[in-house]
This record gives structure tokens, sequence and C-alpha cells, in this order.
């Protein structure tokens, strides 16, 4: 008993730390939800000739959000799993903001092209001029980038500058509404122009908090090469699939309700409305849950992961009974002051419209917020084309069945219940569990084994300095009954210098040449063995060279002598366990130089391709030309080097 209590009070320090985390996120759905309210409300002061005009244009606003939420979704994935290297982090923020920006382009240019079509065709509208239409394709572009920004906040954990960057457009178009009227000159060209400047003011705002952020700076502007894996691009273009095919979905629904009856459809619509706001509950939960599982996927931290993932659908739950109870307090009531008419059926509408929801907020948790994080979007594409594929079907049968308030609900809700079941199935397996870092074209994946220079490599700034002042030290106390010009006249003799430059070469030969024989050197080479200043430096800390060992073995090969060599790896106090072997080079013959035959000599030991080895070293010549021809992964470096920054 005492673990399931243990397991509950754990399950509820997440529920609510997450919600602390995204109560900003969750401010942001309330009060957008409340602001568009009021814009709604002044629209409606438009003829309703224009007012249906602004409206059919409106709804290519959703076109422009999928494009954002779609490479929104999988830039977080690659953001959110590399979250503990920036250079990363910047890279595919612009690398999305770029394919974004792209996709936006084409889309506006194919509005701008076909005038007609869209307006006459599509929204069966046929204007006096086009002016309206295209300031609003100017509306639609610049939505497309303002709502990638958005989801680039989002991603990154940003809630309370997302919360800014979107309350700005919304209060600047209520304040260019009431501007309009005020000075009667209330047109649909001026309002059109009123939301662009609404936009525009949210796209520089977003601009500026991502360039000013102290924790993750992203300058836009900056331009990024767009490369990417073919895994990458396929989490890419998929997310970008499921969000059109949803919205497909999304349609064949309302047409499904309006065919049971104008009624039927109405109410949901409305229920949709007003309930929006208590989505956002959901919506916030889900959103933070999502970022702290991409994250330990990211770490390989699956456990966890799958911990979090459990924790977020017992909570769409708890939320969903929050969600039950807000309908049945508010939504009579209001019902009942705003539309008698569909006040009676409201009472067949809500029980399904909310039991519909039960099983959208399981599929939602399973598919949209969870199976997506880990790149393995195949299973959730095929899913969404086959629910939409159902609805789409449904448009053409339902014609022929009773009006019936839970049949039309069954068979909106019929997809969801077939591929739930496949849902938990993918779920409790695990199969979507995965480090997109694992995708085999990167090279910390091919990787398995990593060489490294030891001297101004691993360690540097080794003080040669006080090398040569420590043997002068032993020099002047040697000698100490001679004068101080005999000592200088000694050294001149052998060509030392007078702080002590060459004497280490040199002092066999002086000591031989004042003593007659060199029982002293092996005095000197004691003290010089026993004092370890010349060997300590500033050095590679054993957890950034334990990041390497995870790839696979790693070696120590330096042209340092054996015994120097050992000495200093201990000096330096590295762990001897993380070294698969500690190689010195013997230098006295000039082929060794390069290093070659000790790389193919463990590349030959470890059964491995040259693109399988990485060699880092301070020295191009002595330590990666020979990698270079090799084939091997190389990478030169100067006063240290992190794992980060040599793998990315």
């Amino acid at each position: 008993m005492e673990q399931t209590q243990s397991k509950t009070k754990i399950f509820f320090k997440y529920f609510w730390s997450t919600f602390k985390e995204g109560r900003f996120l969750l401010l942001k759905y309330i009060i957008v939800a409340v602001l568009c309210s009021i814009i709604s409300v002044l629209a409606n002061l438009l003829g309703v000739e224009e007012l249906t005009y602004l409206n059919a244009f409106l709804s290519l606003y959703a076109f422009a959000s999928i494009i954002a939420f779609g490479v929104g979704n999988g830039i977080s994935v690659f953001i959110n799993q590399n979250i503990g290297s920036k250079f990363k982090v910047r890279k595919y923020a612009k690398i999305g903001f770029e394919i974004n920006f792209i996709f936006g382009c084409v889309a506006t240019l194919v509005l701008v092209l076909f005038p007609k079509f869209f307006m006459e065709t599509l929204m069966d509208y046929r204007p006096d001029n086009y002016t309206f239409y295209y300031i609003m394709c100017g509306y639609f572009f610049l939505s497309c980038t303002n709502s990638y920004l958005l989801e680039t906040m989002k991603c990154l954990k940003f809630f309370k500058q997302q919360l800014t960057s979107e309350i700005i457009p919304l209060i600047t178009t209520i304040i260019g509404f009431l501007v309009l009227y005020f000075c009667g000159i209330y047109y649909l060209n001026y309002i059109a122009i009123t939301y662009i400047i609404g936009v525009a003011f949210s796209i520089m705002t977003s601009f500026v908090l991502l360039l000013k952020n102290k924790e993750i700076s992203v300058n836009f502007f900056k331009f990024q090469t767009v490369n990417l894996t073919k895994k990458q691009w396929w989490i890419l273009i998929s997310n970008l699939s499921v969000e059109f095919v949803w919205q497909v979905g999304y349609y064949a629904t309302s047409i499904i309700l309006i065919r049971f009856s104008d009624g039927i459809l109405n109410t949901y619509a409305y229920l949709e409305n007003v309930l929006d706001v208590f989505n956002g509950f959901l919506y916030a939960f889900a959103n933070v849950s999502a970022i702290k599982i991409t994250r330990c996927l990211g770490r390989n931290q699956f456990d966890k992961a799958y911990t979090y993932s459990k924790y977020a659908i017992f909570a769409s739950i708890l939320i969903w009974v929050f969600y039950f109870v807000a309908s049945m307090i508010f939504i009579y009531p209001i019902a009942l002051g705003v539309n008698r008419e569909y006040f009676g059926l409201m009472f067949s509408v809500i029980p399904c419209y909310v039991g519909i929801h039960f099983f959208r907020f399981l599929s939602w948790n399973m598919g949209s917020y969870m199976l997506r994080l880990g790149g393995k979007n195949t299973p959730f594409v095929v899913i969404e084309i086959l629910c939409s594929l159902i609805l789409v079907s449904s448009c053409f049968v339902v014609r022929f069945m009773p009006v019936s308030v839970p049949l039309a609900y069954l068979i909106i809700l019929l997809p969801t219940l077939i591929f739930l079941p496949v849902y938990f199935y993918i779920f409790k397996s695990k199969k979507w569990i995965n480090n997109i870092n694992e995708d085999p074209n990167l090279i910390s994946n091919q990787v398995k084994v990593t060489i490294f220079d030891f001297r101004d490599t691993l360690v540097w700034d080794m003080k040669k300095d006080n090398h040569r002042e420590m043997n002068l030290q032993w020099f002047n106390n040697h000698f100490s009954y001679m004068s101080e010009k005999e000592r200088a006249r000694l050294l001149k003799k052998y060509d030392c210098g007078p702080n002590g430059e060459g004497l280490s070469s040199q002092i066999n030969e002086i000591l031989f040449d004042v003593e007659g024989n060199n029982a002293s050197y092996l005095i000197f080479r004691e003290f010089v063995e026993t004092n370890e200043n010349y060997i300590r430096g500033k050095h590679i800390s054993n957890s950034e060279l334990q990041k390497f060992k995870d790839l696979g073995k790693i070696y120590i090969v330096s042209n340092w002598k054996e015994k120097d060599l050992q000495r200093a790896v201990d000096y330096n106090e590295f762990d001897r366990n993380l070294f698969e072997g500690i190689i010195s080079n013997d230098i006295s013959k000039k082929e060794n130089l390069d290093k070659s035959k000790i790389y193919k000599k463990i590349m030959k030991e470890n059964k491995l391709k040259p693109n399988q080895i990485l060699v880092i070293g301070n020295n191009f010549k002595h330590d990666l030309s020979s990698a270079k021809k090799l084939g091997m992964h190389y990478y030169l470096v100067k006063d240290g080097f992190t794992y980060d920054e040599i793998l990315t």
C-alpha cells in the first residue's frame, strides 16, 4: 500500500510541477480565447456580405498555421533532443525558419497567382475588386512566419515570451477595429491592413525576444545551411503531412454533421468555441509533457521518458474529469442565455461531445504528443491517413442514415475507436521510444574508437618555463661552491641560455667535464622525474572523456617517451580505466612521426573501417595528416575542447 501511495504522490508532484511550468502557456490559451471573442464581436459590425468575405479568407489562416505547426513539431524534436547543445538548438531553429519561410512563399505565390480559383471556385464569392484579397495574401505570408516563431518559443519553453508575442497582434487588431469604427471608415481593406499591422508587431516582438534571450540567443537573420539527414527530412515532411491530413478529417467531420442536421453542426461548433478555453488545460499540460519526454529521449533516459508519458496519459484522464464537470456547469446556462433554439438539443449533444473528448484526449497523448517524439512517424502518418479516409468515406454514407445525435458522434468517433488499440500497442511496446541522434549518418554514431594525442591536446599550458627554471635551480644548487660568474661561464661554454635554455640536453656533458664522470646525472634525472610541475597543466576532465568512452574505446597515442607519458597521465589525474591503451610512439625513426603504423594497428585490432575512428590532436602534421590519408575522422584542437564542440 505504501508503494501505491508513493507512486500516487510522485504522479501528483509531476502533475502540479508540469502545470506550474506551463502556467503562461495556459494563460495564453485563456487570454487569446477572450481576445478572439472580442474581435469576433467587433467584426460583426461589418455588413453581412463583407463579414462572409472576411471570415472566408481568414479560414485560410488555418493553412498558414498548418505549415508552421507541422514544421515546428518536427523542429521541436530536433531541438529538444539536442537541448544540451546551444549550437544545435540555434542551428535547427534557423533551419526550421528557412524551411517554413520557403513553404510560406510557395503557398502565398499560389494564392497570388490564382485569385479567381480561390475566391470564386472555392469560396463562391465574386468581389468587385481583389484589393482586399491581395492585402490578405500578405497577411497569410506574415502569419506563416509569425506562427513558426511562436512554435519555436513554445518548443524552447519560452512560454512567457510566447504569451507576449501572441497577445500583441490581437490587442493591435482590437485597437485598429475600434479606431476604424469611431472614425467611421469601417471598410474591409482597412481591416485587412489592421490585421497586417498586428501580425507585423508580433513578428518584430518575437525576433527581439528570441535574439535577446540569455538562455539561448537565436538570430534568424543569420543564414544557416539546410543540412538534414534523410531521417530528419522525413520527420519534417511527415509532421507537415499529418497536419494537412488531419485538416481534411476535420472538414469531413463538419460535412458529416451538417448532413445529419444543421442543428447538430451548429451545436457542435458552439461547443467547440465555448469549451476551447477548457481545452487549454490539456494543451498546456500536453505541450510541457512532450518537451520533457523529448528531452529525456535525447539523453537516452528511456525509462524516464516512458514514465513521464504514462503520467501524461493519467493526467489527460484527470483533466478530462475537470473538462466534464466544467462543461456541465458552464454550457447549459450559457446556451440558455445565448440560443434557446439549441438548448433542448444540448441535452443530447453535450454528453456525446464530452464523451468523444475522453477518447480524443487519450489518442492525442499516445499519438500526437508521444509517438512522434522519437521521430518514428510512419505509423502515425498511416493511422492519420486511414482516419481521414474513414471520415471522408462517411460523408457519402451518412445522408442515408436517420437523424440521431449518438449515431452522428459515433461515426465521428469511429476512426479513434478503431485505432486506439493500435496506439496503445505501439505505446505499451515502447516501439516509439527512440533517440534521433542515433541516426547512422551522424559522426557520433559512426565512431567506435577515439584516439587522442596527449601533449597540448588532453593536457596543455604545461609550464615549460617552470621546467627550465627547475633545471637551472638544480644546476645552481649542485654547483653552489662555484661563484655566479663561474656558473655563467660554464653555461655559456655549452651554449646554454642564462635562464636554463638547453641545459637539460647539455647537463650530462657539463657534469662529465667538471666531475670526470656522469654519476651526478642520475641524481639530476631522479630530481626531474620526481618533480611533477613540468608535466602538470590544464587538462580535459574525466567526465568529458567519459562521453567519448560512451561512443566506444578511447586511446592515447603520443610522441612522448613511455615513462614520461605514463607519469603525466597519473600526475594529471586521468582515470586509466577510461583508456583502452596509452601508447608511446617511437620517434627515434623518422617514418614514425606521423603515427600511421599505430593508427593502422588500432584499426586492425578492433576490426574497424577508417570512418569508424576519430583522431583528435593539436598538430596536423604529426597527429592528423595520417588520419586524413587513411580516411579517418579528425579534429584539430587548441587549448582544450568539449565533446559537443567536436561531435557537432
